[in-house]
């Protein structure tokens, strides 16, 4: 071959052929470009960006529910004027305008969806602000009538000229209007409208200046009853208006777009990190000190994902105790080592109404209301100083200036060099619960159905009245009033219509009366009227002249019209007794004198009054031989269990079969066998027979049932009912977990250190024990928690109070609440509707009894119901 044939050789570039040296270039500027993307990839997440955009989402969720709040706030008249709802609705709409700018980071599909969550978010908001702006102007009418109405009913009312047959309606009309405004009554703004059209034809027959006058008012109070329930709906449909869920919704995909494109980031920096360690290896076979520093870095690297890893975790850590401190229903408040506040969470907000910003650097002291002194904070610092914890209850004041008990729990977290670093506090408000428990009180000392002065607290003042005539010289008088013919009232027009008789008597009397005087309800259709500090006795007929009148003029209940007379006995301090029990028997006397003498009167008492009882000691001599005679009979009024709707036990109650009057109910015959001293005898055959029949029961193969023995208060106090019941078990062979002892609350409170004792026995045998008429005497949480009993009975008075819709059983709930929480059983008793029924089961009422299961009957026809289910 040639020389000229020859290829020539390759020019070579720095020791290396031209080719080569061209794809080394190649391939590194493709490394260099590969790396530079993958770095890009890898740190794609802009932090800073992520935080400021999440920060926006949690002040969108915070100015939502301050709008919230400054709406209802707006509503109740807590807030004046409208501003706080214009700056939480512009600050709502600057935040989503900067929630627009979406960080760039997000994977598209992630981007799309959270910009379609900002724009339903602010469709929604646009919504909210329409109606918002209907709720401001229906408000501001709303308030300038009600601000409007007193003035312009003061002057109509205080005029000299305006004739009182108008005035006076209106006067009345403009009070219920204002009452209905504050307390949202249907049933009163339906009476007022009823009333109001009747005003407006009434003042048609005016002339003049008076006449405009009065249809001003009437106008005012019509746009009063108009707008309120539109104020009241606007409130409404904007708190439904789901703004809080569409703002949770976003911040979840935003935080879930996060989370992918961190997922994203970590895989390219995996990626790296496996061609790092590729090109290490690469330079390691091509230069073994370059291998060497590669090792060396890619060991470094491994260390970068370790911290960026713990970085992660420690951010997880975070995010997870920013939700639980932001999302606590408590109210959580933390201070540096000198008790200043640095930190506060939403619900101490939205509990104190105070943010960081007004309270940053401050003491809790700002929170003072004054109500516990100096010592009790010293002894505070003190316990936590000294065991580095402290809990209790304490009252704080809100930043409206309204003071409110709280529970509070704070924790010292102390440094390493063992000074305190920090302090936590936590605290939940316990207003209601407070509320709650003074019910409860009330409920102890006042009749439910009329909210008058029960037995207990009419012996107190009938006392205090007696001491304060005795140290006056000056008399003092007792009204027993009794109703004429309540019972046929009851018996034909029902329960309902009787209650609201009793409510609008104790209405009429209390408007009789002084303001220094008592009306109590004794009970059923019996009230008691105490008048301390007389001038003369004759003053007493003066005020029981009024009554009878008063109490004499037609009722109106519901669609019917009642006229219903009362009797009243006077008995007058001291000439007729000397103490309030003495004074109490003399006035109920007297009140059957009046009676007699044929009803709707009063006749002051005397002595020829106590022949009235002659009737009364012939039936209790008759009832001395009905033990004997074998006149007495058990009958069983069953039991229902809510949950299975089967009898699974009984009450046994008392009745007399006399030879003359027929079968007797225990309250014609058993306060005169209390008087006589045979409820003894006779509650210890209702133990025994109770007792046997059971036992009857069990050997015949029947079904297990506990059956209720209700206990005499002279069987307690009296007689050893331990070692009677010990007795009574023995001889019948009865299982004692199977019979239930029912005592009432006065009973126990009599001698609570002797209560105590005879309970804990009672216990020890293993009979179950039942308070019986459940707030209706002396009640106390204390000692009901210390008296430890299975069973509480709701008394038929607050079963009564359940209507078709719910209404007037927060008594019941309470009552269930309560013993729930005490671990006890609860037994509803007089439960004669289907409403009642199922309120109670709602509110999880453990057993039923009352007329819709089940009047009482005789053994024979209880057998039959054993573990049948109860159709009720």
């Amino acid at each position: 071959m040639s020389a000229a044939s020859r290829p020539s050789p390759e020019r070579a570039i720095l020791g290396v052929a031209r080719s080569r040296f061209v794809w080394t270039l190649a391939a590194i500027a493709a490394a260099a470009s590969l790396l530079s993307w993958l770095f890009l990839q890898a740190d794609a997440i802009d932090t800073r960006a992520h935080q400021e955009y999440s920060r926006e989402l949690r002040l969108l969720r915070q100015a939502d529910a301050e709008l919230n709040a400054a709406i209802l706030a707006s509503r109740i008249g807590l807030q004046t004027d409208f501003d706080t709802i214009v700056a939480a609705v512009a600050a709502l709409e600057g935040i989503i305008d900067r929630l627009d700018h979406i960080p760039a980071f997000l994977p598209m599909e992630d981007h799309l969806r959270v910009h379609d969550e900002i724009a339903g978010f602010r469709a929604a908001l646009a919504h909210k602000t329409r109606r918002i702006d209907l709720f401001k102007r229906e408000n501001a009418v709303l308030r300038n009538s009600l601000a409007f109405l007193p003035l312009a009913t003061d002057a109509v009312v205080g005029d000299p000229n305006a004739s009182i047959a108008y005035t006076r309606p209106v006067g009345i009309f403009v009070r219920g209007v204002v009452t209905h405004a504050h307390n949202g009554d249907m049933d009163l703004g339906r009476q007022l409208a009823l009333r109001l059209g009747d005003l407006e034809n009434h003042i048609d027959s005016l002339q003049g200046p008076e006449r405009d006058r009065l249809r001003n008012v009437l106008l005012h109070g019509r746009v009063v009853l108009e707008r309120k329930p539109a104020v009241d709906t606007l409130t409404r449909e904007i708190l439904a208006i789901p703004t809080a869920s569409l703002g949770e919704t976003l911040n979840l995909s935003y935080a879930l777009g996060y989370e992918r494109a961190s997922r994203h980031a970590h895989n390219y920096r995996t990626v790296l990190y496996v061609l790092a360690l590729a090109l290490a290896g690469y330079l390691a076979l091509a230069m073994l000190r370059v291998g060497r520093t590669s090792h060396a870095l890619a060991q470094a690297n491994r260390d970068l994902e370790e911290r960026i890893d713990a970085l992660h975790r420690a951010q997880n850590d975070l995010n997870l105790y920013a939700t639980v401190f932001t999302n606590a229903a408590e109210g959580m408040t933390i201070t540096d080592g000198e008790a200043r506040i640095v930190a506060v969470n939403p619900a101490f907000t939205q509990i104190t109404g105070y943010a960081l910003d007004d309270i940053a650097g401050r003491t809790p002291a700002v929170l003072g209301s004054g109500r516990q002194d100096k010592t009790y904070y010293r002894e505070m610092w003190a316990t936590l100083a000294r065991e580095g914890q402290w809990q209790g209850e304490i009252w704080n004041r809100r930043s409206n200036g309204e003071v409110y008990p709280e529970w509070l729990s704070i924790t010292a977290v102390f440094s390493a060099d063992g000074s305190p670093a920090h302090y936590i506090g936590i605290f939940s408000d316990i207003t209601e619960r407070k509320a709650a428990e003074a019910r409860i009180h009330h409920l102890a000392h006042h009749d439910p159905l009329t909210n008058l002065p029960n037995r207990i607290l009419l012996q107190d003042r009938l006392e205090q009245a007696i001491l304060q005539s005795r140290r006056n010289r000056r008399h003092a008088a007792v009204l027993f009033i009794d109703l004429d013919r309540f019972k046929l009232i009851n018996d034909t027009l029902g329960h309902e219509v009787g209650d609201g008789l009793l409510i609008q008597v104790a209405n009429r009397c209390l408007g009789e009366v002084r303001e220094t005087d008592t009306v109590a309800r004794q009970g059923g259709d019996e009230f008691v009227i105490v008048l301390p500090v007389l001038d003369h006795p004759q003053d007493a007929a003066t005020v029981a002249r009024k009554l009878v009148s008063e109490l004499g003029k037609p009722y109106r209940l519901g669609p019917h019209e009642l006229t219903v007379t009362a009797s009243i006995g006077i008995a007058v301090y001291p000439d007729d007794g000397r103490n309030a029990s003495v004074l109490l028997r003399n006035a109920d006397a007297a009140m059957y004198g009046a009676k007699s003498d044929g009803r709707n009167g009063f006749q002051f008492y005397s002595t020829d009054l106590n022949t009235a009882s002659l009737g009364e000691l012939l039936l209790e001599n008759q009832l001395r031989g009905a033990l004997d005679r074998r006149e007495l009979l058990l009958y069983y009024q069953p039991k229902v269990s809510a949950a299975s709707g089967r009898v699974t036990g009984a009450e046994a109650l008392l009745r007399w079969q006399h030879p003359e009057l027929g079968l007797l109910s225990p309250g014609r015959f058993v306060p005169a066998a209390e008087e006589a001293g045979l409820i003894v005898p006779i509650g210890e055959w209702v133990l025994r027979t109770a007792c046997r029949q059971l036992r009857e029961w069990l050997d015949g193969g029947l079904e297990p049932v506990c059956v209720a023995v209700n206990l005499s208060a002279q069987q307690f106090a009296h007689q050893d009912i331990v070692g009677l019941v010990q007795k009574v078990l023995e001889e019948t062979g009865l299982p004692p977990a199977l019979l239930e002892l029912e005592l009432t609350e006065t009973m126990l409170m009599r001698d609570v250190e002797h209560t105590t004792e005879v309970l804990g026995k009672l216990r020890a045998l293993g009979v179950r024990l039942a308070i019986d008429d459940f707030g209706t005497g002396y009640s106390s949480l204390a000692y009901l928690k210390r008296f430890d009993v299975h069973v509480l009975k709701i008394d038929r008075s607050f079963v009564n109070d359940i209507r078709s819709d719910g209404a007037d059983g927060t008594i019941a709930a309470a009552v269930i609440a309560l013993a729930h929480s005490l671990g006890q059983e609860v037994v509803a008793e007089g439960v004669e509707t289907e409403c009642q029924r199922d309120f109670l089961a709602r509110h999880r009422c453990d057993l039923f009894q009352g007329y819709l299961f089940g009047r009482p009957m005789t053994a024979e026809d209880f057998a039959g119901q054993i573990g049948a289910v109860a159709h009720g």
